[in-house]
Parts: C-alpha cells; structure tokens; sequence
C-alpha cells in the first residue's frame, strides 16, 4: 500500500517570480509558448490523478500550429504552479510531433537537470549543475516507427507520441562528495536558488540546430525525522502533555549556560539556564519544536522575573550559506517560542522560596520552510537560538550585548515521523518581531555586506 505524503499539499517552493520571468524571453524560429493545462472535471479525479503540464514549440507559420509537445505529470496532492515530482517517483509524461513535411531528425531526447543558481531566478545568474542526466527516446537508428518494417524509412512525417518514466537520482555526487538530492527553492533572502528543469531535445545534426522545449519543475524531498522517544510517543497518541527531560531523558537534548545580571537596578544575581530540545534534532515544518527552559536562580524575586513565560529570547535561526562566498551568506530569524509554566522539576512544598523553574514551549514551523539541504558548498541549515533574557527589572550584566547564549543546530523536513502524529499544544503563531532581535540580524546582514564591498574591492585593485 502506498503512504501517504506527509504532511498534505504546500506551495512552498517560490517558483511563480521564476516562472514569470523564464516566459519573457524570445528566440527564433520556432516560438516556443506554454499552454495552461485544463483543471481536472471533478474532485475525485484531483486527488487521484496527475496534473498535466504542456509546452510546446510553434511555428510562425499557418497561426502558430504546435509540432513538437512536451507533456509533464505533476503530483496532484503537491503541484501548483508547476510540475512537482517527489523524491522516489518517476519524471513522468510524454512527447508529440505533428510533422506535415518530412524531417530529418537523428534522436529525440529529454535532458533533466538540476542546478544551483546563483542570484535568484534572473536569466543572468550562474548556474551550478549538480544532476544532468541524457535519456534518449528515439533515434534514427530505430527507423521511423510508423513504417513497415524493413522499408529503410529514416525521416520522420504524421503524427508521433513517445510516453516516458524517467528517474531522478535521490542522491547526487560530484567531486568526491555525495548529498541528498535536494528540495527547490526560490526565496528572495538567499542569494541562490534550486531549480530543477526537463527538456525536450530534437537533435538534427551537425548542420543544424537542435530545437528545444523546456520546462520547470519542482523536487520535493521526502525525507523524515526518527521516531520520537516512547514516552513522547504515548503522550501524543494520548493527546496528554509531553513528559519532561526528568521523567523522559533519553527524549531530550539538553544544554546549560550561566546568566549574570541585575535586578532592580540593586543587585547582581547569578542564574543557570538548562535548554532541552526534543530528540531527534529533526523537526517537520507545519509542525513544532518541541522544548523545555529550567531556570535556577538562588534569588526569588529574579526567578520568578526570568521564568515568566516572555521573558526567555529562543528563536528558530535560518541560514542560507555558501561556502565559497561567505559573505554572501544570508541569516534571518524564522520562528520563536511560545512557554507556558510547567510543574515538572518545581520544589517541593516547604517554608523555604523555590530555586527552580521550568517552563514548557513549543516553536511553530512555518508549513513553507524550506527543508534543510546541502549541494554543492550551498546549503538551507537551521539552529535553535537562545538569546539573553528580556524581563522588566532585569538587566544582563553586559548591556546591550546580544551575543546568543546557546545554539543548537537543528533539521527542517518535509514529512511527519512515523508512529502518532505529533501534536501542538498552542495556537499557531508565527510573529517574531522583536526590536532587539531584528537588530541582531540587521547588523549580521550589514557585516555580510562590508565583508562583500572590501572582497570586491580587494578584487577591483588586483586587476
């Protein structure tokens, strides 16, 4: 039995600026144009069958006929703008020529190719292949296959459809390394994009030009987390609140920091701050992080300022890097976390004050991240962040130091873990804003662009 995707539809990739601008462009004879497939009649047929997508190549002759088609199946659960194939299938479609006169054709073939670009979507930017693949699905050698057989036919005339199943490598290596074939992307932030195309070639030689009909389509990667420990398991199965890193440790990740600052403008006071993140560090988008802060604090009046649910800064940090230019790199907050009290690790009851807290939380993810990928020195990575506390009365000893406290590098992906669906335990809310924070990453992206102005520069006296 087939699984089902999870989680269901998305239209995550950004592709409608790419789409937009790959039709502007013209070239000689033939004019090539793209017709919109028509909706499927009911909504049954959506969901069981693919969606349609035809190129074609037309001549400016006789009202711009098409000869040559180009027919691509996207996934119905998946596709919107474009053709979306997910990792496992099969590129999936098929080619028609309408030959009126005879052609001297050697091969007809479909090149899929799949490339970081570099600049965004724009018809300038660079290209870095990562999959090219070449499947040819007729040659001259094969004759015409409308003709009787022996009748040494080799031009091609009438009527002509060629179906195909082609593959798309789940793992691609180039220069001794090897990585997943990754999801696509455009997002105006990076300053790369993947992108993934299917052309049709109609080779005619070495005299003449091969003429070309291409097509976009979008990779969606279906990589999963692990399984959750059993006890997060059985809390989700039993919709009841998740068990904590005392009563669950082998489901959580935990890290500790020691914050320093003054309350009340009086007095210095010394905290520990655990941070716990559920195990695996792999999360789905549309889905959440699920995490715990414990705070221990000697001073009560600065425990209960640093435990109230606002105070604690944990973002969920989202990178687009190139390793060659690391000054272009990008960095942006995506997600932060929502806490509510928990009882889980409180004091006992006695006449003395608590010296602990722990708060329970839960980042929500965005249902059109990105997934995390690597290709070629670029990559989309992620990291929990936890930055300095902010709660009224209380100052870090280090004033306007915004320096993160900890970091931990997380996974985005697309599909849910297997065993009970995961679930939240808040509203989804996805506003991040916060004035200290945004100035974080402003001035992060300000250093990338003096870091690029004085490599340009340096390259500009060189020469």
């Amino acid at each position: 039995m087939t699984e089902a995707l999870e989680p269901p539809s998305y239209d995550g990739f950004g592709y409608q600026a790419l789409i937009n601008s790959s039709q502007a462009a013209t070239s000689d004879l033939p004019v090539y144009s793209r017709r919109p497939s028509p909706p499927p009649p009911t909504a049954n047929q959506v969901e069981r069958e693919p969606r349609e997508f035809v190129y074609e190549a037309k001549t400016r002759l006789g009202g711009g006929v098409p000869w040559a088609t180009l027919t691509v199946q996207g996934d119905p659960r998946l596709t919107r703008v474009i053709p979306t194939i997910t990792e496992g299938s099969n590129l999936v479609g098929s080619v028609k020529l309408a030959l009126r006169s005879p052609e001297a054709i050697q091969a007809i073939c479909i090149l899929i190719k799949g490339e970081v670009v570099q600049g965004g979507p724009a018809n300038v930017a660079i290209p870095t292949f990562f999959v090219e693949t070449k499947h040819t699905i007729w040659s001259a050698t094969e004759g015409d296959p409308q003709a009787p057989e022996g009748s040494g036919k080799s031009k091609l005339k009438g009527d002509y459809v060629w179906p195909f199943s082609l593959p798309i490598p789940s793992t691609v290596t180039k220069d001794g390394q090897t990585w997943r074939t990754p999801h696509s992307f455009v997002d105006t932030i990076a300053s790369f994009s993947i992108r993934y195309t299917a052309e049709l070639r109609i080779v005619r030689g070495k005299l003449r030009p091969d003429d070309k009909v291409s097509c976009t389509f979008a990779y969606f990667s279906m990589q999963q987390p692990g399984p959750p420990s059993p006890l997060r398991q059985l809390a989700y199965q039993e919709n009841s609140p998740l068990f904590g890193p005392e009563v669950d440790p082998e489901g959580w990740l935990s890290q500790s920091v020691t914050v320093r600052g003054i309350v009340f403008a009086s007095r210095q006071i010394e905290a520990t701050i655990t941070l716990s993140l559920a195990k695996p560090l792999c999360y789905t988008r549309s889905a959440s992080i699920p995490c715990v802060l414990s705070i221990e604090c000697k001073d009560s009046q600065a425990l209960d300022l640093l435990s109230s649910p606002s105070a604690p800064m944990l973002y969920l940090e989202r990178s687009f890097l190139q390793e060659r230019d690391a000054w272009r790199n990008s960095v942006e907050s995506c997600g932060r976390a929502v806490f509510w009290p928990s009882t889980e690790g409180a004091s006992p009851s006695t006449s003395s004050p608590p010296t602990r807290r722990d708060l329970m939380g839960e980042i929500h993810l965005k249902a059109n991240l990105q997934p995390s990928s690597s290709v070629c020195g670029f990559s989309v990575e992620y990291a929990v962040v936890l930055f300095p506390f902010q709660a009224t009365a209380f100052k870090p000893l280090v004033v306007g130091d915004l320096a993160p406290l900890l970091r931990q590098i997380v996974e985005i992906t697309t599909r849910y873990a297997p065993g009970p669906r995961q679930r939240t335990y808040t509203p989804a809310t996805y506003d991040t804003r916060n004035n200290l924070i945004d100035h974080y990453y402003y001035a992060l992206v300000i250093q990338n662009a003096q870091a690029g102005a004085r490599v340009r520069a340096g390259g500009r006296g060189g020469r």
